[in-house]
């Protein structure tokens, strides 16, 4: 079966119940629709492989997540067994997007410069920190956290993000 074009919305957090339930955490707190989604294809945990296909049976948004119930997955052991693998969903069933929005999990990958022009890294994660989320951006040296907050434009086709770079963010301590 070819994949189809997937975009990476949470972790499954844990079993939930005796009946192989998981508890999805969406990368996005506030995302709505993924209980609509008739599969979620699951990446283990440090695997950089294809990841597997589930048919959804179930799917309800709680407080903490998504609570789903996958086809092939019948008890609580089989569920355990999915904690911490990568959520994906196949794009075509995502909600349509404006042309001025996009998802934050497309800033993965992209380069970053400064408003001067400076190539600064590039966004390998992003991580939900409250009110302002923060791109894992790598640099030659380490990596540093950017409150997205600080992106000035994004170029989609050049896939690069311009960010405004207060002094001494992307200094060594």
């Amino acid at each position: 079966m070819e994949v189809p074009a997937l975009l990476a919305v949470g972790r499954v957090a844990r079993a939930h119940g005796l009946r192989g339930r998981v508890l999805l955490q969406p990368y996005n707190d506030d995302s709505e629709g993924l209980e609509r989604a008739s599969a979620l294809w699951l990446r283990p945990k440090g695997s950089s492989g294809d990841p597997k296909r589930f048919a959804v049976d179930h799917a309800e948004r709680v407080n903490l997540g998504y609570l789903v119930a996958l086809e092939g997955i019948g008890d609580r052991n089989a569920a355990e067994a999915l904690r911490g693998s990568e959520a994906l969903v196949d794009r075509a069933e995502l909600p349509h997007l404006e042309s001025d929005e996009m998802y934050a999990a497309d800033l993965v990958g992209m380069a970053v410069a400064d408003e001067q022009g400076q190539e600064r890294g590039t966004v390998t994660d992003i991580e939900a920190a409250g009110p302002n989320d923060l791109l894992h951006v790598k640099t030659a040296e380490r990596t540093v956290l950017v409150p997205v907050g600080l992106i000035r434009s994004i170029d989609r086709d050049g896939r690069r993000l311009t960010i405004e770079a207060p002094e001494g963010l992307f200094e060594v301590s």
